[in-house]
């Protein structure tokens, strides 16, 4: 195959180099967007009859067919390798045979603009891609600054509506519109005034988030996290539960018998890189499961309806296991569970001495049994004066594997 160029257009003129590329190529392959700016360039005039206009990507890969015996060029708006056709022709094409030239992002330009140091800035694309609303607010949540690429579906204003709906009214948002061209516009507004304003495509949108950095990772309580009849793991036995477990940064927590699915949403907040799976027989806590998620946005926490042991083998194998809750089935858990290598560390909880004992009978040999006793005493209001309500003690697990 011979050589691909891929040049970037929008906002610098080329360089000697790259007019030369352009020159020399029998072929100069754009997509309708890039039509338009690439018209404004001195050069445009000079290699006009040499351009391809696409209508699609999967018309590239038609014409690459061709490409064998012949020096071709391609051109993509900004950084082709920022989220754009560099990274889909890498995967095509042999890296040797394509060379990149850049032009500036219009992430750059923007940031240049609203005097924001992209250093700062986490970059997210929504560009040809479908919206996964928890894992964009996620990450609106997660970072200072998020920078986004749109597309005619995905705009500002409809991302403006999700976030105000979701409650996100102090949030900044800048919109670049036409950025580099005669026609270029910077927007800025909150929420609930940018859902309302409409935008010229192409655009794109940075999100300043004042209030990052100062929610809390760890450390909900019970009354924050929506549960019926006091069925929570109390918020002292979830720290110390949570502490047992060792999570890594990344992994694979299954929460067996999650409830309402207190510990999972802690682990889950700990770590966008952790999986964690709630599993849940019942549909009542699944529908608190699902509202808890939703409250947090926690795209890493999946929920899984129905009863343990039976979804194991459809769930990828874990690397931490809590377990809250059996069923009946404590037993058949347990072995299902030693058969896991990658399973390191296993915590639970009981109220029972024969759930403890049958739990670390059933583990000997396999994993290091240590065990804690816990008892809670809270203080309560009495009559002008207070004293110390005593919870149930509650016996804490701790497995660690042999050899791990």
């Amino acid at each position: 195959m011979s050589k691909i160029y891929l040049l970037g257009i929008g906002f610098k003129p080329f360089s000697a180099q790259e007019e030369e590329i352009l020159k020399g190529v029998k072929k100069i392959y754009l997509f309708p967007s890039q039509l338009e700016i690439f018209q404004a360039y001195p050069i445009y005039p000079q290699v006009k009859e040499k351009l391809i206009v696409l209508k699609e990507i999967k018309d590239l890969y038609e014409k690459a067919k061709t490409w064998e015996k012949e020096e071709i060029a391609l051109l993509a708006t900004g950084d082709p390798l920022l989220y754009g056709l560099g990274e889909t022709l890498l995967k095509k094409f042999p890296k040797d045979k394509l060379f990149i030239y850049p032009d500036l992002s219009s992430f750059q330009v923007l940031c240049a603009r609203v005097k924001i140091s992209p250093s700062q800035v986490k970059i997210y694309s929504l560009h040809g891609r479908k919206l996964e609303k928890e894992h964009f607010l996620s990450e609106v949540k997660r970072n200072p600054y998020l920078f986004v690429f749109t597309d005619p579906q995905n705009n500002p204003s409809y991302l403006a509506q999700i976030l105000y709906s979701e409650g996100w009214k102090d949030l900044k948002l800048y919109i670049g519109e036409k950025l580099g061209s005669p026609f270029e516009k910077i927007t800025s507004g909150s929420p609930r005034e940018v859902k309302e304003i409409s935008f010229t495509y192409p655009n794109c949108m940075l999100i300043e988030n004042p209030s990052w950095g100062t929610e809390c990772i760890f450390g909900l309580r019970e009354e924050e996290i929506a549960h019926r009849g006091g069925m929570i793991t109390k918020d002292e036995i979830r720290a110390i539960v949570i502490h047992k477990l060792c999570l890594p940064r990344m992994g694979i927590l299954w929460d067996i018998g999650a409830g309402s699915g207190s510990i999972s949403i802690e682990c889950a907040k700990l770590s966008p890189y952790l999986k964690v799976f709630a599993i849940e027989k019942d549909s009542e806590q699944c529908l608190l499961l699902e509202e808890n998620k939703k409250k947090f946005h926690l795209p890493n926490l999946e929920i899984i309806p129905g009863e343990a042991p039976e979804f194991f083998s459809n769930l990828p194998p874990p690397d931490r296991v809590f377990l809250g809750g059996s069923g009946g089935k404590l037993r058949e858990i347990l072995e299902r569970l030693k058969n896991y290598h990658t399973l390191k560390i296993i915590g639970a909880t009981f109220v029972t001495l024969e759930n403890l004992y049958i739990t670390k009978e059933a583990l000997k040999g396999t994993y290091e049994i240590h065990l804690t006793q816990v008892q809670v005493n809270r203080e309560t209001p009495l009559k002008g004066d207070s004293y110390f309500k005593a919870l149930n003690p509650i016996f804490i697990l701790q497995g660690k594997r042999i050899g791990c």
